[in-house]
């Protein structure tokens, strides 16, 4: 096979999959390391991939903001599964904080279902409403300038009482996530906001779907943490997978 046609094949799994691994072409077509290298590095100077350690990912494309009452309405069944996955490392009486936005949403009717007594530190004004009949449930808003479009708190007061709360783990849920330019989101207004959470809780959980692995909102949150827990969905790609791992991050897909 001529190297204009190995490269195009790789570009096609790249859409496919967003990942390759540099092993998984040698084998593919039979080539040297060597070979493959230059190949990902001619495919790099022309845009098409970023090189990273072990094989290579496609661009990172850019999230678009989407209102709150669109987000609940999409991917449900995916951030369903999400929160379930979630509940799996929460035990009872556990201290937790709650980010805002529609898939932590989930995570806190399945909190109502499964658990009696925990204590939720969060800036959502919805999940605070769902979780007003757990009399047993000790919920902590962290209020200050409320922010109707995603129906949350944010500023100083909020970051004020985040910061005097200690949590054993908190659950963020970014628009966002790449290799390249780490954990991002698009509302100046709660990065500040998500920041605090991360550095109030002993671990940190970020709840990604599929869709979001590769791409980029405006805004970073933070760098791709190894003690983070990265969960994600059966949507993501092996390749993908196996690319995040080599670069230490530590992903639960189910």
């Amino acid at each position: 096979m001529f190297a204009d046609e190995r490269r195009t094949h790789i570009e096609q799994m790249l859409k496919k999959h967003s990942a390759v691994t540099t092993s998984e072409l040698t084998r593919l077509f039979q080539v040297s390391l060597e070979t493959i290298r230059r190949d990902l590095e001619y495919l790099e100077d022309q845009g098409v991939l970023k090189r990273v350690h072990g094989g290579a990912i496609s661009v990172a494309k850019q999230q678009k903001y989407t209102d709150f009452t669109k987000r609940t309405e999409w991917r449900q069944s995916e951030k369903r599964n999400l929160a379930m996955t979630a509940c799996s490392f929460i035990q009872e009486g556990n201290e937790i904080a709650l980010d805002a936005g529609s898939t932590t949403l989930e995570l806190a009717a399945l909190l109502c279902e499964r658990f009696r007594e925990l204590t939720v530190l969060t800036h959502s004004l919805e999940a605070v409403g769902i979780f007003s009949e757990q009399s047993r449930f000790r919920t902590i808003l962290a209020g200050g300038f409320y922010l109707p479009q995603e129906r949350c708190f944010y500023g100083h007061l909020t970051l004020d009482m985040i910061r005097q709360i200690h949590v054993s783990k908190c659950f963020i849920a970014p628009s966002a996530i790449s290799l390249d330019f780490g954990v991002s989101d698009h509302i100046p207004e709660l990065i500040s906001v998500q920041r605090a959470l991360l550095k109030s809780a002993d671990q940190a959980y970020l709840l990604v779907d599929s869709s979001k692995f590769e791409t980029f909102a405006p805004l970073k949150i933070c760098d791709i943490d190894s003690r983070y827990v990265c969960i994600t969905d059966s949507g993501l790609s092996d390749e993908l997978l196996e690319t995040y791992q080599k670069a230490s991050v530590n992903i639960i897909k189910k």
